[in-house]
């Protein structure tokens, strides 16, 4: 997957979009000047099938938008963000996701090409509501179980659920 931010993003958006990086098999890309249909051809070019696009409200990361390739977005998921500094390393290549909200399951295993999770000691993703049990969060965790930053707050998604 390929990740970049609509355009004219704040330096707050784009250091999410790197952080993002980090914690999903994908790669980062400053998207400048390009159009969209640039951002496909990229990705293409570097063996990507999706695309996420970040975009933006009030200079903060608002919405994830997820292409495959049309010009227009397959979903979205509408976020908020913890901003603080990364904490800790995922290995990408066992993340594994482990999802309480059952419209997201598939879509993001599928989008996100990472397996569901079926055993511990694994870097994984983790959505889940809140203790409070008002919001949904999607947290991340090491092999150790040590939470990993950033922590992104799930507000709404629409057209996840795939045939």
């Amino acid at each position: 997957m390929l990740i970049t931010t609509s355009r004219k993003p704040s330096q707050r958006t784009r250091s999410f979009g790197r952080t993002l990086e980090r914690v999903l098999p994908s790669r980062y890309l400053n998207r400048g000047k390009m159009s969209l249909r640039e951002v496909f051809l990229k990705a293409k070019e570097l063996g990507l099938d999706y695309v996420m696009v970040i975009s933006e409200r009030n200079g903060n990361p608002s919405r994830l938008e997820f292409f495959t390739g049309n010009e227009g977005p397959e979903a979205y998921i509408l976020i908020s963000t913890d901003l603080s500094q990364p904490l800790g390393k995922i290995q990408t290549k066992n993340l594994t996701l482990r999802c309480d909200e059952p419209e997201l399951e598939d879509f993001l295993s599928d989008f996100l090409k990472i397996r569901l999770a079926n055993h511990e000691n694994s870097d994984l993703i983790w959505v889940k509501k809140t203790e409070a049990g008002s919001r949904t969060v999607m947290e991340f965790y090491d092999n150790q179980g040590k939470l990993v930053r950033p922590r992104i707050y799930l507000k709404d998604w629409k057209g996840v659920v795939w045939e």
